[in-house]
This record gives structure tokens, C-alpha cells and sequence, in this order.
């Protein structure tokens, strides 16, 4: 056991996994969670108290497989849907925690309200925490980001630790955008933060704003309850990509890393572009953005083509402004009057309570692997989880924690300046050539590869295929999951591993089946061949005569022809 303090921020998905890498390599960390449960975003308002950060809600599914939205070393029970709902991944989530133990280092409804380095931080590398029960805080239902008073620090408690991982995710301030009239607007006006039910929306006139996964799943869960149809406003346009592709095939299939490495920007765009056009022509419904995929908004979904074509959601524009409680949107259309206005327009970073500024001019972010602070002396302290782009980040998320867990005890050797410079300026680089800024929307699956390498437990192609060649193919040519990075390196398991991936493999490229595979009778089909086997016989027979008439044909003008050579 480490005799090192650990002070983790968060009990959310990175929270929980950051916990059990700590447990692992012998540390015993602290964990500090501002609501009364554990789960993060994936947490049920189980006793209807108001949350202090945001919450899925009730009807969401997961836009990823099972298998790529949990860990390597906990696998969900096999009868367990493809698709998870949100209750369903809570449950996982909670099982995961009772089954490695963690509850216990877990102090509920505590906020952190500062940390600062300590006195002898240049020597040592320790921080000071400042906690607080969450209800003794200035206010009960204070948000992040708010500055904090020494009249607030008076009322914390403080303890000194030798290293804090910051696992409380990107979710935290919510972002409305400044629409004119908003102020004079009558209805209500909400925010996906706090998005919880399609309840309070039932029978009402609901515009919704955003471009995005949020914004598309709330206007088809609203649009199941009201007979009207659901504004929703796109601004820039998107690209709605389906979860399920032709065949009953999962959509992370199309996430490998044959695409991934191998294939031009170009060919990843006009492949994108295909799989979302397959349901609804984007371009002649004006839906789509000016940019590819690759470059702008995009959103997953199935329900929503439907919604869409039965006019159950409808597509505006950009929203510019409010006359009373109609909106006014850029393609020159009015909406009806409108009850109730939810922006699903993001949120911004929070690190209001560091003695650091890791956000710089421009929102450029000085992290390597979007964890450590390479300004920092010492590497205690850290970030975990604070992932956005393409692909679930519960890879990701793990592979940070294993990776923080190992250098923190030794087991790994901390990174050169030069390598993490490198680091954030290829991220850096990604998100400018992607969004024109530095939006941080990068490839999540690269990045775990990239980790994965510096621990030691990335599958290396030849060296899973001198072992099981059809499973090194599958890694290639298939999608990308926890379960493949505990195949080799430290803390690696092949036999669980190898079966979990076949298992997961089979998972992704078939639909359930409870009643058995039932042959399809097609009478039909068999007709048709035997008519075309007949066919086919007969136009060999009729090219085999033919062949016998042309060859006994040239035979005997090949006789006339000597005959006659012979007689000159």
C-alpha cells in the first residue's frame, strides 16, 4: 500500500474508474461528490432532489454498444440489449462500484471549492483542498463557476494531499447564447442541463435549439407527447447519422482503425456523408451544413428521420431573435407562439476552483493527452475524463486513469518535455483543422490508442496475429472497445480479453435473436434457379454444337486445303 494521499474530484464515470485504477496499483484515495450518489450525468433523481450538475433523463439510449461504453475488466451480462438505456447503464455503473468496492472511498453531497498549491508546493508537489458539505455553501443550490469569497473558504474544510485527479468532466456551466427579446420572452426557458422528462413539456408548443446529440434526442422525446409539432432549431445545419446501419449492423463498426489510419479525410467524409444520407436526403431538405462530417455539428439518431418526414419535429434555422413568444429564425420563417424554449447549446469548461489556469488565449488547453498540465513541475496533479469528439470516452477515460495510476506509483516513467509539447500541439492542431478553433472535438479513438501505447497494452497488430489471426483481423477491420486493451501489457488477461472482443464482435454485427434463426421459405428463389440452370444448360449445349460444327467444319476445309497444296 502507497502511503501517498490521493484526492479525486467526482464520483461520475471517470470518478469511478480513476478509483478502482488507484485501488489497484495500492493507493487509497478520497473521492469528493457533489450530489448524494454516485454515476455522474448517468445518475437517476432517485428521491426527486434537485441536482447541482447535469443528469441524462429518463428515455435516453445510449448512442453507442455496450461493449464500447463500459470497461475492460467489469463486462455487462451477456443478455444485457445491445443499446443500453439510461437505467440500465446507471445500473452497470452502480454494480461496477459494489463489485470492486468503491462506495466506501466516496464522501457524497461535498463540494470542492478550492485548490491551491501549498507553501512548499515547488518542493513537494502537494495541494491544499478546501471542502464543504454541499448545503452549507454560501447557498445550496450554487452552480460551478461562480467566484468564490473568503466568506465561503472560512466555512471549508482543508486537507493537504500529494496528488489530485480532477474527474469532474466538461458538463458544469451551461451555455445559453444571447438571443434578442429572450429577456421579454413569456414561456419558460430551460436549458438540457436540467432536462429531466418529457412531462412538463406535454401539449405544449416547445422550441428546441441546438445541432447536436442533445438537441435531437430531447425534441424526439418531446415530440411524444405533444400533438404539435417540435421546433427545432439547427443554426449552422447538421449531419443526423443513424446508430444502426443497413443489415442490423451497429454504426461503431464504422470506427476502425483500418478507417481510421488508412483512409484520407476526403474518403472519411464522402463515406460519412453516405451513411447519413441513407435515411434522409440532407442536402434537399436543407439540413446539412455547409462543412463535411468531419468539420461541423453532427448528431446520432433513428426515431428522428421519421419525426422529421411526419413533421412531428421541424427543422429551422438559425435562431436570431424573439418577437413576444414567437421566434424568428434566419430562413426568414416565424414560429407559432412557443410555450417553452430548451437550449441544448453545451457547456463550458469549469476550473473556477484551480490555483492554475489551464485554459489559455483562444480556449487553447495545454494537456498532455488531455490530462497533465505541462507546466507543471510535478505530475500530481491531473485530469481525467475531460474528453469530446468522436466516439464514447469510456475507453478513453479508463486508459487515463490506468496511465495516471502507473506514473503516479512509479511503475511508468513520466513523459519527456519534448513528448508532451509534441502531445498538445498535435491535439491542438487536430481541433483547428477540424472546427477552425480550438473546440477540443478530437478523435477519442486515437487518443486512447495513443495512451495505450504509452502504457504498454496497445494490440499491436503482429503481435495479436502470431496468437490468433482472425482476432488481429478483428481488431483492424472492426470496432474499437475497452475489453482489446487488456489483450496484452501489464494487468493484461488474453483469455478473458480474446473472448469478450469475439463476443462483443459477434454482438456488433448481428441483431438479437430470442426465437432462433428461422430459415426464409422462398419457393420463389428455387423456380428461378432451376429456370436459369436449365438456361444455362441449354445455352452450353447450344455453344457446345455449335463448337462441334465449327471445328468439324474447319476439319474439312483443312482436308480441301491439303488436297489441294498436295495436287499443285
Amino acid at each position: 500500500m502507497s502511503d501517498k494521499s490521493v484526492c479525486i474530484v467526482g464520483a461520475g464515470v471517470a470518478g469511478l474508474v480513476t478509483i478502482k485504477e488507484c485501488k489497484h496499483v495500492g493507493l487509497n484515495p478520497v473521492c469528493y461528490e457533489l450530489n448524494s450518489d454516485l454515476g455522474g450525468i448517468w445518475t437517476s433523481d432517485r428521491h426527486g432532489e434537485t441536482s447541482n450538475t447535469p443528469r441524462s433523463w429518463d428515455s435516453l439510449i445510449t448512442n453507442t454498444t455496450k461493449y464500447v461504453m463500459t470497461f475492460s475488466d467489469y463486462h455487462v451480462i451477456p443478455d444485457t440489449p445491445q443499446y443500453m438505456t439510461r437505467e440500465k447503464l446507471s445500473d452497470y455503473y452502480r454494480d461496477y462500484a459494489k463489485y470492486f468496492d468503491l462506495a466506501k472511498h466516496i464522501r457524497y453531497n461535498t463540494r470542492v471549492v478550492r485548490i491551491n498549491k501549498t507553501a512548499d508546493h515547488a518542493k513537494t508537489g502537494k495541494w491544499e483542498v478546501y471542502t464543504c458539505r454541499t448545503s452549507d455553501f454560501h447557498d445550496g443550490n450554487k452552480r460551478p463557476g461562480l467566484q468564490v469569497s473568503q466568506r465561503d473558504l472560512n466555512l471549508c474544510h482543508v486537507e493537504v494531499f500529494d496528488v489530485v485527479l480532477i474527474c469532474s468532466g466538461f458538463f458544469k456551466i451551461p451555455n445559453y447564447p444571447d438571443i434578442p427579446g429572450l429577456e421579454s420572452f413569456p414561456g419558460g426557458v430551460h436549458h438540457s442541463f436540467d432536462y429531466r422528462s418529457n412531462k412538463p413539456f406535454e401539449d405544449k408548443q416547445v422550441l428546441v435549439v441546438g445541432n447536436s446529440f442533445s438537441a435531437g434526442d430531447i425534441a424526439c422525446d418531446i415530440s411524444l407527447v405533444t400533438n404539435k409539432p417540435v421546433e427545432l432549431s439547427l443554426g449552422q445545419g447538421t449531419w443526423i447519422q443513424p446508430r444502426v446501419l443497413p443489415g442490423g449492423v451497429s454504426s461503431d463498426r464504422f470506427y476502425s482503425r483500418k478507417k481510421l489510419y488508412n483512409c484520407s479525410a476526403e474518403r472519411l467524409n464522402n463515406e460519412m456523408i453516405a451513411m447519413c444520407q441513407m435515411r434522409l436526403d440532407h442536402i434537399g431538405s436543407g439540413i446539412n451544413p455547409a462543412l463535411p462530417p468531419l468539420n461541423a455539428p453532427y448528431m446520432m439518431g433513428d426515431d428522428i428521420y421519421m419525426k422529421i418526414l411526419t413533421d412531428q419535429i421541424r427543422i429551422q434555422g438559425e435562431l436570431v431573435g424573439f418577437k413576444g413568444a414567437r421566434a424568428e429564425f434566419r430562413n426568414c420563417s416565424i414560429s407559432p407562439d412557443i410555450d417553452e424554449v430548451i437550449f441544448a447549446t453545451g457547456y463550458s469548461l469549469d476550473t473556477s476552483f484551480l490555483d492554475m489556469d489551464v485554459v489559455l488565449d483562444q480556449g487553447k488547453v495545454e494537456l498532455y493527452h488531455m490530462m497533465l498540465p505541462i507546466r507543471e513541475v510535478h505530475h500530481t496533479l491531473a485530469f481525467i475524463g475531460f474528453l469530446g469528439g468522436d466516439g464514447p470516452p469510456a475507453p478513453g477515460m479508463e486508459l487515463q486513469a490506468r496511465y495516471i495510476a502507473r506514473l503516479i506509483t512509479g511503475k511508468i516513467a513520466p513523459p519527456s518535455k519534448k513528448a508532451m509539447h509534441e502531445n498538445v500541439e498535435l491535439l491542438a492542431q487536430l481541433s483547428m483543422e477540424r472546427k477552425g478553433k480550438y473546440t477540443y472535438h478530437l478523435p477519442l479513438f486515437v487518443i486512447s490508442d495513443m495512451i495505450a501505447k504509452d502504457i504498454g497494452v496497445y494490440p499491436y497488430f503482429w503481435r495479436v496475429f502470431f496468437r490468433d489471426p482472425i482476432l488481429a483481423s478483428r481488431l483492424h477491420k472492426g470496432p474499437i472497445f475497452s475489453a482489446q486493451f487488456r489483450l496484452l501489457g501489464p494487468d493484461s488477461n488474453w483469455d478473458t480479453a480474446r473472448a469478450t472482443c469475439y463476443r462483443a464482435y459477434d454482438v456488433m454485427t448481428a441483431s438479437p435473436n430470442e426465437r432462433g434463426i428461422i430459415q426464409i421459405k422462398r419457393d420463389d428463389i428455387r423456380v428461378s434457379n432451376r429456370r436459369r440452370m436449365l438456361k444455362l444448360a441449354c445455352g452450353v449445349l447450344v455453344v457446345a454444337a455449335l463448337g462441334y460444327v465449327a471445328l468439324a467444319d474447319s476439319k474439312r476445309w483443312n482436308n480441301v486445303l491439303l488436297q489441294r497444296n498436295y495436287s499443285l
